[in-house]
């Protein structure tokens, strides 16, 4: 199936050079200059991908984006330009920008996005017409076709949020997990290297403690010893990295410089804690980062937002604990402390359930984990 893109670009040399890079990769294209006329044709016509240039004198691309996001706001966009101001890629991250690409272009990271955009807004349209009308209890208890551990998925967020990590699954250059402190994101990297059964997807995970190049790329060569075919590289705490190794994940994720020589087919799933917004303020995610996190990023729900999923979740944690420690009966909340566990706000997430959990089955060793075990770990 073709799909349609419309080109916006008031540089009549460089809209013929995107029209020819799309045309021929088998989109069809209505290429415009005029980006008046461009939103008009925009509401009268069905288009799969808009691509618009930033800098045009009758209109930004910015606020042509918020035009036609007011008319078709499933429609991605993606952005070029020769320059851009913070200001102006944290107006387009908040707004929706599906893609940012700084002249000279990569075609290919343009065309690979492009795909990855359209594919992304195909299957969120099929989710919307399955689940249609259908209560939390009924989306619930609907086959999901895929295994999914890092949360129950009994609340509607932590269901959405599967549902959309499947939908990205076959993501081809980066992904970015953003959720607050205390977040399972290696948990959730392990879901989605799940999604594929076969065993010549390789994840490997780099953290601020060990990440270097020379680790990297001794990751590699055994990725590809061992028969891989894909390498998904995993970063985590993102935010703690030092500059250095900003910029070797930035070079990572788009095998340049130092992995220039990486032949491998890679892929990046970038994973920070807090708002991605404001770690760009603070300085702790730097432009280059900022661009690439902010155009694929995927908000991991809060635990207090996921509140039926929290009883099964500490559950999993006291069987793992059990398993842990070699013993054979499984110790079970009673019923007060599961509501009381469903009902607290756990600031520091997944990782406080998993200390306070840890804590109880310590100071409460029966078959029976009391409320009272519950509250004073929480206290302590």
């Amino acid at each position: 199936m073709a799909y349609n893109v419309l080109i916006l670009d008031d540089d009549v040399d460089f809209n013929s050079l995107l029209t020819d890079i799309f045309e021929q990769a088998d989109y069809i294209v209505t290429s415009l200059t005029d980006p008046i006329e461009a939103v008009e044709v925009f509401k009268n016509n069905d288009f799969d991908l808009v691509v618009t240039d930033h800098r045009m004198p009758e209109m930004t691309g910015a606020e042509f984006m918020e035009v036609i996001k007011q008319i078709k706001p499933k429609v991605p966009v993606i952005m070029v330009s020769g320059f851009m101001e913070n200001d102006t890629i944290r107006t387009l991250i908040s707004g929706g920008v599906g893609g940012v690409f700084l002249k000279p272009l990569n075609i290919f990271s343009l065309l690979d996005r492009t795909a990855e955009l359209i594919d992304e807004a195909n299957r969120l349209k099929q989710n919307t017409h399955s689940h249609a009308g259908a209560s939390v209890g009924e989306v619930e208890t609907e086959a999901r076709g895929f295994s999914f551990n890092s949360f129950p998925c009994k609340s509607q967020a932590s269901i959405d949020f599967a549902e959309r990590l499947y939908g990205l699954r076959n993501f081809k250059s980066t992904l970015s997990l953003i959720g607050e402190p205390g977040t399972q994101f290696r948990l959730i990297c392990e879901d989605i290297r799940n999604f594929y059964e076969s065993e010549k997807e390789h994840f490997i995970y780099l953290s601020p403690g060990s990440f270097d190049a020379e680790q990297v790329l001794s990751m590699f060569e055994e990725a590809k010893l061992s028969g891989a075919e894909r390498v998904t590289c995993v970063l985590l705490d993102v935010e703690s990295m030092t500059d250095a190794q900003k910029h070797l994940a930035t070079a990572l994720s788009k095998c340049t410089g130092v992995f220039e020589s990486i032949e491998m087919p890679s892929r990046a799933i970038f994973c920070a804690n807090g708002d991605l917004d404001a770690l760009f303020d603070e300085g702790r995610v730097d432009e280059d980062l900022y661009i690439l996190m902010g155009t694929a990023e995927v908000c991991v729900p809060a635990l207090r937002d996921c509140a039926l999923d929290i009883a099964i979740l500490a559950q999993q944690m006291v069987v793992d604990i059990i398993r842990e420690k070699g013993l054979t009966s499984v110790s079970r909340f009673e019923a007060s402390a599961r509501d009381f566990l469903s009902k607290q706000s756990w600031d520091n997430n997944y990782e406080q359930l998993r200390v306070t959990v840890r804590q109880v089955m310590e100071s409460n060793p029966g078959e029976v984990l009391m409320l009272s075990a519950v509250t004073a770990a929480l206290q302590s």
